[in-house]
């Protein structure tokens, strides 16, 4: 499922596209899985320009940990 973000990181407001892949709980034979979410376009303070291969990964990183706790 795609879903569209709106983060405020140390003052500046990432917006972007994510893709959620939902939890599935454990079964008898396959343990439990956490909500997994990629992103996959990120743009900075209202640009149009797509920040993916120059933003540091760690606040990629960030942003993924902040919408997976919000799922």
């Amino acid at each position: 499922m795609n879903i569209h973000f709106d983060e405020i990181i140390d003052g500046f407001r990432f917006t972007g596209l994510a893709e959620l892949e939902p939890a599935e709980p454990a079964t008898d034979i396959d343990p439990a899985w956490p909500a997994i979410v990629t992103v996959y376009a990120l743009h900075v303070d209202g640009s149009h320009k797509d920040f993916m291969d120059i933003i540091n990964p760690a606040i990629i990183q960030r942003i993924e940990t902040m919408l997976s706790e919000d799922v």
